[in-house]
């Protein structure tokens, strides 16, 4: 078995490129056939209910993005206070929303190599005001949640995260996942290195959000693959998990007493 150190490091040759690998004007060659959907969906029958998301109404008063900026952190000491709703599909538009409709593709409130949004979204559901506890997905074309398991969920959370309570206290961990087959027709070896690109524009986009909600936001680089993979019910190499964070009610006091638990 190679050691991993060189196993990255052939990731990163081959998927690199320099000056002459590609053709000019590569880009008109690409077979827009062998693209997977853009839009994934459960079926009825996979799901416990549907859960309809409104488009958000935007605070009024809102912080400008430079004190947001200025003031972000990532803060993990999570309160009992549950999340709304509507704080919910705030967090779920500012990371994945539709904002303009390019006729056959559509753009969102992050950026995607090629437009080509390989990232879903799913959510271990734990102090949400009007939601059970579960396991959910966001349908962004329908923009909804589908209800995917009835159950308690912060045990597996902390588990699956190899037993961080920012996970098991959140009130959601979002869970993000990458399709390979959205970008793979187009971009080939290099999809390896967009699949991680776009997630870290979605988990930005959620700091900012959440800070601006004075919420407490996390992301989470440490897991279980195989555990979460087989929980999601994907396969872990067509479609595999890329990022988690957590986001809490947090008292609000001061960052650094708000920082960790």
């Amino acid at each position: 078995m190679k050691h991993w150190k060189e196993v990255c490091e052939e990731f990163v040759k081959e998927t690199s490129f320099q000056y002459g690998d590609l053709e000019k004007e590569w880009y008109l060659k690409v077979d827009s056939s062998k693209k997977a959907p853009t839009y994934f969906r459960y079926k009825d029958e996979e799901i416990i209910k549907r859960i309809p998301l409104s488009k958000p109404e935007f605070p009024k008063e809102s912080n400008s993005i430079w004190n947001v900026l200025n003031n972000r952190r990532s803060k993990r000491k999570f309160i009992d206070n549950p999340l709304t709703l509507h704080q919910l599909n705030l967090l779920l538009w500012g990371t994945q929303g539709i904002t303009a409709d390019m006729g056959d593709y559509q753009l969102r409130t992050t950026p995607s190599a090629g437009a080509l949004y390989p990232i879903e979204t799913y959510l271990f559901i734990q102090n949400v005001e009007g939601l059970k506890q579960g396991l959910y997905h966001l349908n962004v074309k329908d923009w909804e949640l589908e209800y995917l398991k009835d159950e308690a969920v912060a045990e597996k959370a902390y588990f699956i995260t190899d037993f961080q309570t920012t996970a098991r206290n959140a009130s959601v961990l979002f869970v993000w996942t990458a399709v390979l087959d959205r970008v793979l027709f187009k971009y080939n070896q290099r999809t390896y290195r967009y699949i991680y690109q776009d997630v870290g524009h979605v988990s930005q986009n959620l700091q900012l959000v959440g800070n601006s909600l004075n919420l407490g936001v996390c992301p989470i680089g440490h897991w279980y693959d195989k555990e979460l993979h087989d929980y999601l019910e994907i396969d872990g190499r067509n479609h595999l998990s890329v990022l988690l964070a957590g986001v809490g009610n947090v008292r609000g006091e001061d960052w650094l007493e708000d920082r960790r638990p």
